[in-house]
C-alpha cells in the first residue's frame, strides 16, 4: 500500500482536524495527549463504537470491530468435510448387455429396456440401473425422476442434446446419478438462451442440472453449452473423476452448490461468472472446492474457482485467468500440491481468514494483489508472485457482500457506507475524498460516542491545541530534523547528527509500544493479521510492497525473495512487528519507506545498495561465499537481507552487479528515521516519553482460528501458537532505518 511520509501526514492530520473529520481529531488526540495505545478495535470499543458500526475496511482490510462480529470458526468445519471419492464415483465401466438402450433420432426417440420412457421430444429414467444414451436430439430433453433412493448411471454414448427453452439433462430426483463418458465418445447438452419455467420458479437453469448428487466420470469427451445460465449445476454434490469436459456458461461453469470434487479429467471452461463454484454457507462441513487432480484451462468473467467455505488444492495442473480473484474461498483454503498458474484482475488467491500452503507450485502472475487473506502461512512448495500492487497481503478478514446478504446483514453494512453528502452508499473505508474522512464532513470510522460534530462543526480540539491552520511546513518536532524524502531515485540526506551509516535513534526506533509501521492507529490494523514462511520457496515481483501485513510478519524457514518497484512503498511492510528466526532472505526495495525485521535470533541487516533493473544482486558472508542471489525485475534503493549462516555481528557484503557494499548483522533493530505510515508520530512525543498501553504487546497467534486447518503439515505450527509476547520490544524500530544513510552504507 502506499504510505505518507512524515511531514506530509503531520500537516495531513491537522488540516482535516480543521475542517472537522473526526478521524483526524481521534488520531491528534492519541498523538498530542498521550492516549492509551492498543488497537485500533480497542480503542473504538473503549470508546463505546458498536462491532461493525461504521466500520473501515481501509485497503483489503475491515475494522477490527466488524471483523469480531463474524465467528468464522462457526463457518468452516473443516475435518468434518468429506474429500473422499466412492468406488462407484471412480469406477465408468458398466456392461451393454444388460442396459437399457436409448436411441435419440431427432424429433423423437425409442428405448429399448425397462425403466425409461420416450413421450415426444422429452426421455423420462424413472429406476435405478444403467442406461447407454446415444444419438441426437434436435429440441428435447433427457429427464431422470427416480425415487430419492435410487442410483442411475446414465452412459452418454456419442449423444447430443439440444433443449431451446430448457435443460437438455434434468435430475428432478435421484439418490445419485452417474454420467459416464464412454471411451472414445463426443457428447454434447445445450440449452437455449431463455426458459420456460412455471410460475415462480426459477429451475432449473443450466444446461446440465441436477436437484441431487452428480458424478461425471468416464474418458470420453462431453461439451456443455450453458446459453441460459449455467453450464453444469448441482443442487448437491458435484463430483468429476474422469474425462474430457469443455464447457462454456453465460454465467458459472460448474456449479456443487454442496461441494465440487475433482480427482480427474481434463476441464475446459469459459464462464461470464465464476469457473468452478460451491455455494453453501450454511453448513459448515459443506460449501467446498476440493481439488485432486486433472487439467484445467479456465477462462472466467468472475473469480475463477470459488468456495464458501474452503478450497483445497491437492493436485492437479494447469491456468486460471479470472477478471476478479482466481482462486476464491469466503473463509479458508489450503494448498497441499498441483501446479497451477493464475492470472486475475483481482487477487491470485483471496482467502479471508488463512491461505496455507504446505506444497505443489504456484504462480500467480498478472494479479492485482499475489495472495491476500488475513493470515498467510507458507510451510512448502513453490510459490512465485508478479503483483501490480502488493504480492503477500496479510488484511483483516472480512464477510463478503454475497455472505452477508444471505445472513441478512446487508442493510446494516449499507448504512454504515452511506455518505453524508447526498446519501450515496460508499465503500467501507472509502470515502468521496479517498481519505478516511470526507472533507467536512467530520464523519469518520471507529468514531467515540458523544465526539461526532452537529451540523458541520468541528469536533472540540485536543487539549493544547492552538486553532492554527497548518501552512505546509513542517510542524516542529522534539526528536531532531526530519531527513528529507529521495527524489528521483537519489537516497535522501543523512539527518544532522548521523555518524557513518548508523541511523540516529528516536522517530520510529522509539515506536516499540506503538506498533510496528506506523503503530496501531490504522483503521487495518489488526494483530490477528501475520504472514508466516516456514519452509518452501517465496519469489515476489511487486509493484506495490512485496510482503505487507497488517499485523505481524515471521520468517522461520524457507527462502523469501522479492522486489518492491514502488516509490512509497517498500518490500517488507507491517504494522506491529516482523520477525526472523530462521531461512534466507532477500528483499529489495526503495528507500524512501523501507522497513527491516524488528527483532529475532537470526541476524538481519537493512543494506544501502541500489541497482536498476535487471541487476544481479548477492549476498555473501566475511569469507566472501554467496548465501543469496537473485536478479532484481525493477530498480531499487535498499536490500534487507538474512541468512542461517549469518551469526551476531558477523561482516558480510551486499554486492549489486559486482559493487560490494559491507554490512554487519545483527539480531536486533537499533536503526530510527522515518519508517511507515505514521513514523513521525513520535514527534507528537516529548523526548523519550512513550504513550501508555498494549500497543506493541503481540498476542498469541491461532486466535479465532489456530490450527483449523485439519489438513496442514503444521511444520509451523509451533511458531503460529506461541508468539513471544513483546511488550513493544516486538515492534522496535527496524522498519524506518533506511532513511539517513549515504549510498553504500547499511543499517543493522
Amino acid at each position: 500500500m502506499m504510505k505518507t511520509n512524515m511531514m506530509n501526514g503531520t500537516v495531513e492530520r491537522r488540516r482535516r482536524w480543521a475542517r472537522g473529520a473526526l478521524a483526524s481529531a481521534l488520531a491528534a488526540t492519541l498523538a498530542l495527549s498521550g492516549c492509551a495505545g492498543g488497537t485500533y478495535g480497542d480503542n473504538a470499543a473503549e470508546n463505546g463504537a458498536a462491532a461493525g458500526e461504521g466500520g473501515a475496511a481501509g485497503e483489503g482490510g475491515g475494522a477490527a470491530a466488524s471483523a469480531e462480529a463474524v465467528d468464522w470458526d462457526a463457518l468452516v468445519d473443516i475435518a468434518g468435510m468429506d474429500f473422499a471419492y466412492s468406488d462407484r464415483d471412480k469406477d465408468a465401466s458398466y456392461d451393454t448387455a444388460s442396459a437399457t438402450k436409448i436411441a435419440l433420432s431427432g424429433a423423437g426417440a425409442t428405448v429399448e429396456g425397462d425403466g425409461a420412457a420416450a413421450d415426444g421430444s422429452t426421455v423420462t429414467i424413472t429406476a435405478a440401473g444403467t442406461y447407454v444414451v446415444s444419438g441426437e436430439l434436435a429440441d428435447g430433453a433427457l429427464v431422470v425422476n427416480a425415487t430419492d433412493q435410487d442410483k442411475v448411471q446414465v452412459v452418454l454414448a456419442g449423444a447430443t442434446i439440444r433443449n431451446a427453452d430448457g435443460a437438455a439433462f434434468e435430475v428432478q430426483q435421484a439418490d445419485k446419478v452417474f454420467i459416464t463418458l464412454a471411451d472414445g465418445s463426443q457428447n454434447t447438452l445445450a440449452d437455449g438462451a431463455a426458459y420456460t419455467l412455471a410460475d415462480g420458479e426459477d429451475e432449473p437453469n443450466a444446461a446440465l442440472f441436477s436437484k441431487d448428487d452428480l458424478t461425471i466420470n468416464g474418458s470420453g469427451a462431453l461439451t456443455v453449452e450453458g446459453n441460459y445460465r449455467h453450464g453444469v449445476n448441482s443442487k448437491d454434490d458435484l463430483v468429476i473423476t474422469g474425462g474430457t469436459l469443455t464447457v462454456t456458461a453465460k454465467e458459472d461453469g460448474l456449479r456443487g452448490k454442496d461441494c465440487v470434487k475433482i480427482a480427474d479429467g481434463s476441464l475446459t471452461v469459459t464462464a461470464g461468472g465464476d469457473g468452478v463454484k460451491s455455494s453453501n454457507d450454511e453448513d459448515p462441513t459443506r460449501g467446498f472446492v476440493s481439488i485432486d487432480g486433472g487439467t484445467f484451462a479456465m477462462d472466467a468473467q468472475d473469480d475463477g474457482v470459488q468456495a464458501a467455505t474452503y478450497l483445497r488444492i491437492a493436485g492437479g495442473e494447469g491456468i486460471v485467468k479470472a477478471a476478479d480473484h482466481a482462486l476464491r474461498s469466503e473463509v479458508e483454503a489450503a494448498m497441499t500440491g498441483g501446479s497451477f498458474t493464475v492470472e486475475a484482475g483481482g487477487k491470485g488467491v483471496n482467502a479471508e481468514t488463512r491461505f496455507t500452503m504446505d506444497g505443489g507450485t504456484l504462480n500467480a502472475m498478472g494479479s492485482e494483489e499475489g495472495i491476500e487473506a488475513e493470515e498467510v502461512i507458507v510451510n512448502d512448495g513453490e510459490l512465485s508472485i508478479v503483483a501490480s500492487d502488493d504480492g503477500i497481503n496479510a488484511a483483516v478478514a472480512e464477510r463478503s457482500d454475497e455472505s452477508a446478504d444471505a445472513e441478512g446483514s446487508s442493510a446494516a453494512s449499507n448504512a454504515a457506507g452511506m455518505s453524508a453528502e447526498g446519501g450515496e452508499p460508499q465503500p467501507q473505508g472509502e470515502t468521496p475524498d479517498g481519505n478516511g474522512a470526507p472533507d467536512g464532513s467530520g464523519v469518520s470510522d471507529g468514531a467515540p460516542d458523544g465526539a461526532m460534530p452537529q451540523d458541520g462543526q468541528a469536533p472540540e480540539p485536543p487539549e493544547g491545541f492552538d486553532g492554527q491552520m497548518p501552512d505546509g511546513t513542517m510542524p516542529d518536532l522534539p526528536e531532531g530534523e526530519v531527513p528529507t524524502m529521495p527524489e528521483d531515485g537519489q537516497m535522501p540526506e543523512r539527518p544532522e547528527g548521523a555518524e557513518g551509516g548508523q541511523m540516529p535513534q528516536g522517530g520510529r526506533g522509539d515506536m516499540a509500544d506503538m506498533g510496528g509501521a506506523g503503530g496501531p492507529l490504522g483503521a487495518n490494523a489488526s494483530e490477528d493479521c501475520l504472514i508466516q514462511v516456514n519452509g518452501g520457496a517465496v519469489t515476489i515481483q511487486a509493484g506495490g510492497d512485496a510482503v505487507d501485513s497488517n499485523g505481524y510478519i515471521e520468517v522461520t524457514g524457507g527462502t523469501l525473495l522479492g522486489v518492491s518497484s514502488g516509490n512509497g512503498d517498500s518490500a517488507l511492510d507491517y504494522e506491529y512487528g516482523a520477525t526472523i528466526t530462521g531461512g534466507t532472505v532477500l528483499l529489495a526495495g526503495s528507500a524512501g519507506m523501507a522497513e527491516s525485521f524488528t527483532e529475532g535470533t537470526q541476524p538481519f541487516a537493512l543494506v544501502m545498495a541500489q541497482g536498476a533493473a535487471g541487476a544481479e544482486v548477492a549476498v555473501a558472508d566475511a569469507a566472501g561465499t554467496t548465501l543469496v542471489d537473485y536478479t532484481a525485475s525493477s530498480a531499487f534503493q535498499c536490500v534487507v537481507v538474512s541468512a542461517p549462516q549469518l551469526a551476531e555481528g558477523d561482516a558480510g557484503t551486499v554486492s549489486v552487479n559486482g559493487t560490494a557494499t559491507e554490512f554487519t548483522a545483527s539480531t536486533t533493530s537499533t536503526a530510527g528515521g522515518m519508517g511507515g505510515q505514521r513514523g513521525g508520530m513520535r514527534g507528537d512525543f516529548a523526548d523519550g516519553e512513550q504513550p501508555q498501553g498494549d500497543g506493541g504487546q503481540g498476542r498469541g497467534f491461532g486466535g479465532r482460528r489456530g490450527g483449523s486447518n485439519a489438513e496442514s503439515a503444521q511444520q509451523g505450527e509451533g511458531a503460529q501458537g506461541e508468539r513471544a509476547q513483546g511488550q513493544g520490544e516486538s515492534a522496535a524500530a527496524g522498519s524506518s532505518a533506511a532513511a539517513g544513510g549515504p549510498q553504500g552504507e547499511v543499517v543493522a
